[in-house]
């Protein structure tokens, strides 16, 4: 470790394969190990690794209700698009277009030939 090489931001942004401004503010929260010389941020290899290693998240599987089986999202995207899906499958048998629309009555909408109501 005493003749490891300490890496630059734009190293370390190349091996992590993030935006400038995420790393930045890695730095500035004090998340990331680093080293600050002068003005100069520099990293350990070894040190970002096992701070990588630490911080690992496993995904977990989650059973929704029509019995299907799928992984866990970081996006809300992604379960407002699950939460969608599922509505309208589950809709299918019940809403057929056959059926018409359920809000409208026939016969509602004609006028009086008199005039009153």
């Amino acid at each position: 470790m005493k003749n490891e090489k300490l890496l630059a931001i734009v190293d370390l942004l190349a091996y992590l394969r993030i935006k400038p401004k995420t790393l930045y503010s890695k730095v500035e929260s004090g998340e990331i190990p680093h080293y600050k010389i002068g003005h100069l941020i520099r990293f350990r290899k070894s040190e970002v690794e096992a701070w990588l290693a630490r911080n690992r998240k496993t995904s977990r599987a989650v059973t929704v209700r029509f019995g299907r089986t799928v992984k866990t999202s970081r996006s809300a995207m992604n379960i407002d698009r699950l939460v969608k899906k599922t509505i309208d499958e589950s809709r299918r048998g019940e809403y057929a277009p056959d059926h018409g629309k359920s809000d409208q009555t026939k016969g509602l909408g004609k006028e009086v030939e008199n005039g009153d109501l």
